[in-house]
This record gives structure tokens, sequence and C-alpha cells, in this order.
């Protein structure tokens, strides 16, 4: 009786009911389709389910993730020839307050870390901002810039939004600074997180 109960439990317990599915993400598809010799010298995609990677936006250069209850993780990026990378992360979290608390810390971290520079290219002085957006409970814009001898040398732009305990978060550095399409993929996948039990 008490293993009955036991399986029951672990049946009905958060980290099952927020798995993150099998191609669930936009750009999840096209990540696992097997590429050719020449498509691969021109683009490459990296997927990873890992709960301790850092949040693609990540002002102050943490190594590692340090918000806190996660259940589930997945992180797509892209690079071309182009060159130009982007990227597409879902992160799963107990409850929505987790993942309210990590929308905060985040938004927290543009303002601190907003000039940190990068050890590895003492060159480069490193600028975030922050921008509106609307998508899912509540969401924002954000991004930095990067410049070198007093010459814009690269724009990220990327966007943050919570749809209960769900945070999704999208990068690219193509454009000009900007939520715009990336607002669009996060209100799509706003709506699609609540189709996962537990999450909305």
């Amino acid at each position: 009786m008490i293993s009955v109960a036991l399986s029951l439990l672990l049946a009905l317990s958060p980290a099952t009911a927020t798995e993150i599915p099998k191609n669930f993400l936009l750009t999840e598809r096209d990540a696992r389709r097997t590429l050719t010799p020449e498509q691969a010298a021109e683009q490459g995609y990296q997927l990873s389910d890992k709960l301790t990677g850092p949040l693609e936006l990540n002002p102050c250069g943490h190594r590692r993730a340090v918000d806190r209850d996660r259940v589930a993780a997945r992180t797509i990026t892209l690079w071309t020839s182009g060159p130009s990378n982007s990227s597409e992360q879902l992160v799963i979290y107990k409850s929505p307050r987790a993942a309210h608390s990590a929308l905060i810390r985040l938004r927290a971290e543009v303002k601190r870390c907003a000039r940190k520079g990068d050890p590895s290219a003492p060159e480069l002085k490193i600028q975030w901002r922050t921008s509106k957006a609307k998508a899912g409970d509540e969401a924002i814009g954000m991004g930095y810039q990067t410049w070198q001898d007093g010459n814009l040398n690269q724009t990220i732009t990327g966007i943050a939004a919570r749809r209960g305990s769900a945070l999704m978060i999208y990068t690219t550095d193509e454009g000009a600074y900007g939520p715009g399409q990336l607002t669009k993929d996060a209100r799509k996948m706003a709506a699609k997180v609540c189709k996962l039990p537990g999450v909305c």
C-alpha cells in the first residue's frame, strides 16, 4: 500500500509534471535536424537540458545558474557563418514566485553590472541596458553593446519573459537594439507553456 502511494506521489511530483517535451521549443526541430557537411560548415546548433547552466541573458557573467528552484530547462544556441548568433531558452521553476524572483534578479543585475568588462577581453567595453517589452505575465527587453577604441563592435538584443512558473529568453546579434521580432517569439512561447501541466 505504501509503495503504491509513493509511486502515485512521484508521478504527480513537479519535476515529472513540468518535463519539457521533445521539440517543444520554437527552434528545436531545426536544432535536432541532421545537417549535411555543407550545411554544417555554414551553421550549427547546440542543445542542452542542463539545469545548472546560466541564463542566456547574463549581465554579470555567471558561469553557472544563480537562480533557485529550477525543475527543467532547455537551451538552444545557433551560430552561422554570417557571422551571427542567436539563442532560445526555457526554464521551468517550482512556482510562479520562483520564476518571478529569477526575472527580478536578472533586472537588478543589468543595473549592477551595466558596465562590467570581460576579463578575457579587457580592450572591450560592455554596456548593458533595458527596454520595455510586453509578453506573458511580465517581460523585459535587455541586451548589450560592445565597444573597442570608441567604435561599436557588436549589439546583442534579448528579451526575458515570464508566464506562470516558466521563464523564456530569446537573444540575437542581428538587427538594431530593441526586442522587436523576439517579442513575437516570447509571446508565442508564453502561450505554448500553458499546455504544460502546472505551469500556468
